[in-house]
Formats: structure tokens, sequence, C-alpha cells
């Protein structure tokens, strides 16, 4: 009996550690993403978590603001300075829009008084296919508009979480 059990017990386990073995992916690292994103999307419908159509897309839109620094080697590199200075700034707003803003704060009061007041603010995310569609320079400032645009199924794909 002890046999045919120890029998048993090894050739199960010849069947697993052969089993493990034999399986080969063939698949790319991108065919692997989007068939993640295909069965994702497919949850998502048949849940009815998320609002499928395609029939409207959503803007964001941010005006960044810029100073042109007053030391600068010449007025061109205080100009460019200034514009990516301004697209840093309409890159952080669309941040806020999107992903929200985490704030953080501290006063500090003595003697029934306020004595100090710090507030932070905090923004995560990645913004993709954010365009400039105007930009300005008048009288030291940068201004730039920047604009992004997603579809309905899009935005689901990012957001519904």
């Amino acid at each position: 009996m002890n046999r045919w059990i120890m029998a048993l017990f090894a050739s199960v386990s010849m069947l697993f550690l052969a089993s493990g073995c034999s399986s080969k992916d063939t698949q790319t690292p991108e065919q692997q993403k989007e068939v993640i994103r295909k069965e994702t999307q497919k949850v998502l419908d048949e849940q009815k978590i998320a609002h499928t159509t395609n029939d409207f897309e959503k803007s964001f839109v941010v005006y960044g603001e810029g100073i042109a620094p007053q030391h600068t080697i010449s007025p061109a590199q205080a100009v460019a300075l200034a514009k990516r200075a301004a697209i840093t700034d309409g890159y952080r707003q669309l941040g806020e829009k999107l992903y929200g803003a985490k704030i953080n704060a501290t006063d500090t009061v003595k003697d029934a008084a306020l004595k100090d007041s710090r507030i932070t603010s905090t923004v995560k995310g990645v913004i993709k296919d954010a365009a400039v569609t105007d930009a300005t320079f008048k009288d030291g400032l940068y201004v730039v508009r920047m604009e992004v645009t997603m579809s309905a199924r899009r935005w689901n794909e990012l957001f519904s979480y």
C-alpha cells in the first residue's frame, strides 16, 4: 500500500513539474497590454461601470503664466525661460483639473493669536497630448493657452476606478 501511495505521489509530482515547464508565452509586451486593455473595457461594458459611447469629446483649457527673469544673459533667454515657466504652470493646472491637488496646511497659534500659517499643495499625474494653442509675451509676462481633448471612451479608460 505504501509503495502504491509513493508511486502515485511521484507520478503526480512529475506531472506538475512537467506541466509547469511546458508553458511558453509568445505574446510581446505590447500585445499583452492590448489584451489587458480589451479585457478591462469588456468588464466595464458588461458591468455598466463606465459610459461607453464615443459621441462626445471633453476639452480642458488652462492659461499658464510665466514671468521673465531680470538677470539673464540676453533678452532671448528671458523670453525662453518665461515660456518654459508658462508651459510648466499650464501642465500643473491641467494636473489639478484632471487629478486634483493634495493640500497640506499647518497653523501655529501662540497666546490665542495666529503666529504662522503654511499651506502647500502637491499635484501628481501624467498629462499626455496637451497642446499649446496660443502664446503671448507682453510686459515681461508670457501667457500660454493649453488644451487637452479626449473622447468619452478615453476618459473612462483613464479615470473609471
